[in-house]
């Protein structure tokens, strides 16, 4: 009985089309099995909403040209059955025993990716998406669009609303950051990239809400380094400037507080070693207005991919989505391969072990350039060769020169004229 109600609910198109992948192939009879296939043989060529028996019989008889006459009957009996509808009550019944189905044969299919080590994702997100999918099939969830209104969407332009940069060379050429932007920032090593970070972010902090947080995952050296970095950036001061005003412990951790907006506004949390799972929990309990990752790279649990150009791929896409899902702005760190050592202005393709994989996951790319002329040496080279973010008055990429004073972990726009 199960099979013909089966067959009743797909000989339409739309139910079919939804179905065919639940179906439980062993556990159905083989003249189901058999019409089920010739149904997707009809569909693909009648373009008809429902299929129509008088059609389609006669082509079955084709396509099954070995049947014997009894053997062809004994379908057309089914056939006759299946031209009646099928109750509400029952079909929804037999839908939601598929839907259930389907969803526990893909969680354990979920479940052995994941000891496996081939899912890119936490196991949570996966589960969660089939729920959902679950949910709309079943009728327990509606869909959801972004109905916003036009105005309301451009008020953002109108007020110039989000995130500026310390560097003003930026902000020139680059509308404020929002939520859901991401980006990259390159250099070479020992050329001042976490400085620069350090900079910008003790510039960013006290833009955010309240309540909101810059979430730094460290992934490279010491965090204590990258704290005493930020006290730098902040204050604008040396470690030696540091260390006197430290004479005064209360003065100096206020001078932070008013810099930043609150003592533990920023946020360094070691992941050395740590695989995507657990970076995403650190996520989800921080409350990020900002995440920096420092480095996504060596992030562990992408490993799905047999090239390393596509693990990182797959790397810098999961970063971004977690801008979208946490409402923030996301900036990872980037190294500048070989090829662009000396060069002021590194080319797009010039990320290590990238040449567009993590590049179409972004949204700007920048690159902070070094000569190797000593007489350039506390200068650095901001270009932007990737720029979604771009001002429609202004050129996409400044090529600008910008000082590097890595005595104070800071990044100066050029002052012409002094």
């Amino acid at each position: 009985m199960l099979d013909v109600v089966l067959l009743q609910i797909m000989k339409y198109r739309k139910e079919f089309q939804r179905l065919m992948r639940t179906v439980p192939v062993a556990s159905i009879d083989p003249k189901t099995k058999a019409l089920l296939d010739d149904f997707g043989k009809y569909f693909e060529k009648f373009d008809h909403d429902r299929i129509d028996l008088a059609v389609f019989t006669p082509r079955f008889r084709q396509w099954h040209p070995s049947l014997t006459e009894e053997q062809f009957n004994s379908y057309k009996g089914i056939l006759r059955q299946v031209d009646q509808d099928v109750d509400e009550n029952t079909r929804d019944g037999i839908l939601r025993d598929l839907y259930e189905l389907s969803l526990g044969t893909n969680i354990a299919n979920l479940v052995t990716k994941y000891d496996a080590g081939d899912l890119v994702m936490p196991l949570s997100d996966y589960i969660s998406a089939e729920l959902d999918a679950f949910k709309l099939n079943v009728g327990m969830k509606e869909v959801k669009w972004d109905d916003t209104d036009i105005l309301d969407l451009l008020q953002e332009d109108i007020n110039q609303d989000g995130i500026k940069w310390r560097l003003n060379i930026l902000n020139e050429h680059m509308r404020p950051m929002v939520p859901g932007d991401f980006g990259i920032v390159a250099g070479r090593p020992d050329k001042g990239k976490t400085s620069f970070m350090s900079s910008e972010v003790t510039f960013m902090a006290a833009q955010l809400a309240d309540d909101k947080n810059v979430l730094w995952l460290n992934n490279e050296g010491p965090s204590g380094r990258i704290r005493k970095r930020l006290y730098q950036s902040a204050l604008g001061l040396s470690i030696r400037e540091l260390v006197e005003m430290a004479e005064d412990p209360v003065a100096l951790k206020q001078a932070y507080i008013d810099a930043v907006g609150r003592a533990d506004k920023i946020r360094v949390v070691n992941i050395h070693g740590a695989h995507v799972g657990q970076v995403e929990a650190i996520i989800e309990n921080s409350n990020p207005g900002i995440i920096i990752y420092d480095m996504i790279d060596n992030i562990k649990g992408f490993g799905g991919e047999a090239r390393t150009d596509l693990q990182l791929e797959e790397m810098y896409k999961w970063a971004r989505e977690r801008c979208v899902k946490y409402e923030c702005i996301g900036i990872a760190a980037s190294q500048i391969s070989n090829e662009g050592d000396g060069m002021q202005f590194p080319t797009l393709g010039m990320l290590k072990d990238s040449k567009t994989g993590k590049q179409g996951a972004c949204d700007f790319q920048l690159m902070i350039g070094a000569s190797n002329d000593l007489n350039l040496q506390y200068s650095r080279f901001i270009g932007l060769p990737k720029n979604k973010l771009r001002r429609e008055d202004m050129p996409g990429d400044p090529h600008a020169e910008v000082t590097f004073k890595p005595n104070i972990a800071r990044f100066e726009d050029l002052e012409y004229g002094s």
